[in-house]
């Protein structure tokens, strides 16, 4: 078995690079097994690297494991779909993290003997197709696409980042305040794709919206657990419509979709649209392009089609020596979880 460690030195607060390169020699000088460790040195470095190893593998079993934050992880993700042989694995230094969060009693992903132990979990994928960033694409998405709201206040967080004192979580603060005084939502044509046929679309919904997200995981925004019957190996992903809505009612409804409980609130039915499907089809509804934000990345497109890819991706869960045997096998015996 071969082990591959691709690291962002930016992500998160950008000062783990050294720390965690000590962490996994100290491991891997104990096994007999090869490794090597690889920093990314720009944009897209760690994605074109990844794929170039996984080319030169020629069919040889291997572990890639992402350190860095979501992005990072769909960097990986993307270079190596399509060889199986390999599995991926994710070491959370970002500042979101929220593909690890569908997996919250898996073990410490931060514990490196942990990930070279862990177990494989067959994941689901959305591919996702479409002009993306001015170029014909096709590409993948590990927990979640989101457009409106919450990818403008990404986008716009990221260019508050750029400006001097003002840090990331302020930048958030910031992009947060501003989206919601404006209630700076999104429209969209979205389409529900059954396959070929006269019949075979629905339109679900067409206009003015605050978001819609399609979900392959429950959360994103760092923990936000927006998408809570979400599940990442059933074949399906949720497509979440939120209906635009007054101030007084977004503040009175945010908590619970913070923690996810808000599917549960009475009349909810009057703000959110929750759709389970294979295929969706989203446009946009009054101008040529927009932003979508892919596994906390920021995309520009002129509309995509998405897809699920079944159990397309050997997941790596962790296995903490530390834990409880009997509460891994509870995890990894889950109905939710197919193995």
């Amino acid at each position: 078995m071969k082990y591959y460690f691709f690291i962002n030195p930016v992500a998160g607060k950008g000062n783990e690079t050294d720390t965690l390169k000590s962490r996994i020699n100290n491991v891997m000088k104990k096994r007999d097994d090869t490794y090597d460790i690889i920093v990314s040195e720009g944009p897209s470095f760690l994605l074109a690297k990844a794929r170039e190893i996984a080319e030169s593998l020629d069919g040889e079993e291997a572990r890639f494991f992402a350190a860095g934050g979501d992005g990072t992880l769909n960097e990986i993700v993307n270079a190596v779909y399509g060889f199986d042989n390999i599995a991926v694995g994710a070491i959370p230094l970002g500042t979101g993290n929220d593909t690890i969060r569908n997996f919250p009693d898996c073990g410490d992903f931060m514990n490196i003997d942990a990930q070279i132990n862990g177990e494989e979990f067959k994941m689901d994928l959305i591919e996702y197709r479409g002009k993306i960033d001015g170029e014909e694409k096709t590409e993948y998405c590990i927990n979640m696409i989101n457009i409106g709201f919450d990818c403008n206040v990404v986008e716009l967080t990221g260019r508050l980042k750029q400006k001097p004192l003002i840090s990331g979580s302020f930048a958030y603060l910031m992009a947060v305040f501003t989206k919601f005084v404006k209630r700076e939502g999104t429209s969209l044509i979205i389409t529900e794709d059954f396959g070929d046929g006269l019949f075979s679309r629905e339109t679900i919904r067409e206009g003015e919206m605050l978001l819609c997200a399609v979900c392959n995981g429950s959360y994103c925004g760092g923990g936000i657990k927006s998408a809570p019957m979400a599940i990442v190996d059933d074949g399906l992903f949720e497509i979440n419509i939120i209906n635009k809505v007054s101030r007084t009612e977004f503040l009175r409804l945010f908590p619970s979709f913070k923690k996810g409980k808000h599917m549960e609130l009475p009349g909810i039915d009057s703000y959110v649209e929750v759709r389970r499907a294979k295929n969706v089809s989203i446009e946009p509804y009054e101008h040529y392009e927009i932003f979508i934000c892919v596994d906390g990345e920021i995309k520009t497109t002129t509309g995509i089609k998405a897809s699920v890819l079944e159990k397309a991706i050997r997941f790596i869960l962790p296995r903490n020596k530390s834990l409880h045997e009997a509460k891994i096998e509870s995890i990894m015996e889950n109905p939710k979880y197919n193995i």
